[in-house]
C-alpha cells in the first residue's frame, strides 16, 4: 500500500496467549480486498509466541503496527489501541478469531454510502475452519432488524466485533472500554447503539467467531458477575445521558436476564454470595417489570416468582433444569442423535 495513502478502516486486535489461532486470525486480515487499511495489534503480556507471530508479520506488511505491553486486560489493550487509530473508520477483530476477505471493503462501502455512525454486520460460529465455508450462505437474523428500532438493536449481542464504527464518533463521545473487568463489550455496545444518530445493518455474516471451551462464554467463577456491575455502569450511563426513561424498557430486561442467567450459571459453592448482589439491585420497577406482560424469558421470569415463594414456578425450573442435566450427560457419552451439530450462534 502506498504509504500516502488514506487510511479507510483501523484493524484493532488484542492479542493474549493465542498462538495457535492467531495466524489463521491475520491471514484473514492482511488479506482484505479493501487494501487501504492499518492492522494494530496490541500484545497484552502474552507469555507464548504471539508475540514473535505478530513481529514476523509486521516484518512483512507494513500496515501492522504491534504494540506490547503487561497483561491489563482487553479493554485497556483495546483503549491503548483506539489513541492510535488514523483511520476513517474502525473494526475490532478477537485474535482467535477469522473474517471474510470482504469485511473492511463491504462494511466501508455500505458506511459511506449511507452516512452511517455505525453499520452492524452478522457473524458465523465455528470449531474449525473448514466449517465456515459450509455456513456462510446461511441467511443472517439482522435480515429482520428494522436500523431505526434501537431496542431490537440493544437486544442483539452486546460484542464490538459485529460492528464497524465511525472514529470520530467514537473520539466526539469519548467511547472508552470499562477497564478491570470482563464483558466490558457490553457498556460499549450500550453507549454506541444508544448514542449513534445514523446506524446501518448489513445482514451478511462477515465475522466468524472460533467457539473454545476457555473463552469467557464458559466461565462459572466470581469473575462472571462482572456482567452485574456492568450493567450498573449502563444504568449510570443512561440516566447521565437523561435516556433511562426512555430505554427503560430494554434496560430492565437486559438486566433481569443477566441476573436469571449469572444464578443458573456460576458455581454452586457462589449461588448465596451472588443471590445477595442480585437482590441488592431487584427494587420496584424490577418487580412490577416481572408482572407486567412485557418481553422476559419464561425462565427468567420463573426465576423471579421463585424467590417470591412460587412453587409452581419453582417445579417448572427443577424439571427445566433435570431435563438440561440429562442432555447434557447423554451428550458428553455420545448418546444423543444431535451431539455433533456445532452450535450456530454465541
Amino acid at each position: 500500500m502506498d504509504n500516502q495513502s488514506p487510511i479507510l478502516v483501523s484493524i484493532i486486535i488484542p492479542v493474549y496467549n493465542v498462538e495457535r489461532y492467531l495466524r489463521e486470525c491475520l491471514d484473514s486480515v492482511v488479506h482484505q480486498t479493501l487494501r487501504e487499511i492499518e492492522i494494530i495489534c496490541v500484545n497484552d503480556g502474552s507469555q507464548d509466541g504471539s508475540l514473535a507471530i505478530l513481529q514476523e508479520y509486521a516484518e512483512k506488511d507494513n500496515r501492522i503496527k504491534v504494540l506490547s505491553k503487561s497483561d491489563e486486560g482487553q479493554a485497556i489493550a483495546r483503549n491503548l489501541a483506539l489513541t492510535l487509530v488514523s483511520g476513517e473508520y474502525v473494526v475490532f477483530i478477537d485474535s482467535d478469531d477469522h473474517v471474510d476477505p470482504e469485511l473492511c471493503r463491504k462494511v466501508y462501502n455500505f458506511a459511506k454510502a449511507h452516512k452511517c455512525d455505525m453499520v452492524v454486520y452478522d457473524f458465523l460460529s465455528f470449531r474449525d475452519i473448514h466449517e465456515i465455508s459450509k455456513k456462510s450462505g446461511v441467511v443472517s437474523l439482522l435480515s429482520s432488524v428494522n436500523a431505526s428500532d434501537k431496542e431490537a438493536l440493544l437486544k442483539q449481542m452486546g460484542v464490538v466485533w459485529t460492528k464497524c464504527v465511525r472514529s470520530d464518533f467514537i473520539r466526539s463521545n469519548k467511547i472508552r472500554f470499562p477497564e478491570g473487568r470482563i464483558y466490558e463489550d457490553i457498556f460499549v455496545h450500550w453507549q454506541l447503539v444508544v448514542l449513534a444518530e445514523v446506524i446501518g445493518i448489513l445482514p451478511e455474516r462477515l465475522y466468524h467467531y472460533r467457539i473454545q471451551p476457555t473463552a469467557t462464554t464458559y466461565r462459572t467463577d466470581w469473575k462472571i458477575t462482572d456482567r452485574v456491575f456492568v450493567f450498573d455502569m449502563i444504568r449510570d450511563f443512561l440516566v447521565s445521558q437523561s435516556l433511562y426513561n426512555r430505554y427503560r424498557d430494554a434496560f430492565l430486561q437486559s438486566q433481569l436476564e443477566v441476573f436469571s442467567w449469572l444464578y443458573e450459571t456460576i458455581d454452586a459453592a457462589l449461588l448465596d454470595r451472588s443471590m445477595v448482589l442480585i437482590q441488592d439491585r431487584i427494587d420496584e420497577e424490577h418487580w412490577a417489570y416481572v408482572d407486567s406482560p412485557k418481553p422476559l424469558h419464561w425462565r427468567t421470569r420463573d426465576f423471579y416468582r421463585s424467590i417470591r415463594g412460587s412453587h409452581l414456578a419453582q417445579a417448572r425450573r427443577a424439571i427445566w433444569f433435570f431435563a438440561r442435566n440429562c442432555y447434557r450427560r447423554l451428550k458428553r457419552q455420545g448418546g444423543f442423535p444431535f451431539s455433533n451439530l456445532s452450535a450456530y450462534q454465541r
